[in-house]
């Protein structure tokens, strides 16, 4: 599992494989991934009739064969717990986060970040915005920002979105439009990495350090086996000892 909360600057936090939970299991990515493919085999492989097999039953047989795999493309009600590594500056009293990624699979927060580019510009805000236009064309990057955040108040007073280096954040295109505008590629929208600082004074600071041990950021979601991804729907930052949580990141 991933040991995040202090922000490695040179890329995204990431983990080799997590354990996926759905129901009662609890597995690495590559078991769901096998068992998706032993159904899809099982699926498209077709045996010779038997010799005292009657028409109707190597029918049925077929059936049985063909029972589908939508149920290990699509693991609904999934959920990833990876333990937190807390960073906290105490002159700023404010923690640092990053959102964590897997290796064996993309992590998908889109539900849980607004897609906020504007579809025009005067022109690029290079003061805010990390701007690659060598070309007509230019790649924007800034910080991601949550749709709904929900705070444990008594922790934590504020969660700010923060870009933790150039090239990192969310990311679209402008090309340059007429009278030299810039128009905005409204089919791209990537999610680099989220980051964010979460304000919480020196006294509660210390609270949550006691708790370490027991903090995990707890995503539930979807997880599409072929595709390889996990489409996040809630994050929250919980003491699973307890069943507290401190803060929520959430859709609309």
């Amino acid at each position: 599992m991933l040991l995040l909360g202090a922000l490695v600057l040179a890329g995204p936090a990431r983990a080799a494989d997590p354990l996926i939970r759905s129901g009662e299991q609890s597995r690495p990515f590559a078991s769901y991934l096998e068992q998706y493919e032993r159904c899809k085999a099982r699926e498209e492989f077709t045996p010779p009739r038997g010799e005292y097999e009657t028409q109707e039953e190597y029918r049925l047989r077929l059936e049985r064969l063909r029972v589908g795999c939508d149920r290990h493309r699509l693991i609904q009600d999934a959920q990833l717990r990876v333990p937190v590594f807390l960073d906290y500056q105490a002159d700023q009293q404010r923690f640092m986060f990053e959102l964590p990624q897997a290796d064996a699979f993309r992590i998908h927060y889109q539900p849980l970040i607004w897609d906020d580019f504007p579809a025009f510009l005067g022109k690029l805000p290079r003061d805010k915005w990390h701007v690659d236009d060598p070309t007509a064309k230019a790649s924007v990057y800034k910080e991601c920002q949550p749709r709904r955040v929900v705070l444990n108040e008594d922790f934590i007073t504020r969660v700010e979105p923060f870009r933790a280096d150039s090239w990192r954040g969310c990311m679209t295109y402008y090309e340059r439009g007429e009278e030299f505008a810039w128009r905005r590629d409204e089919n791209t929208f990537y999610i680099e990495d989220v980051t964010f600082h979460a304000r919480a004074p020196v006294d509660r600071a210390r609270l949550l350090k006691e708790q370490e041990k027991q903090l995990y950021f707890v995503i539930d979601g979807s997880l599409k086996v072929p595709e390889r991804e996990f489409v996040a729907q809630r994050v929250r930052l919980r003491n699973t000892a307890t069943d507290t949580d401190f803060l929520q990141l959430l859709p609309e």
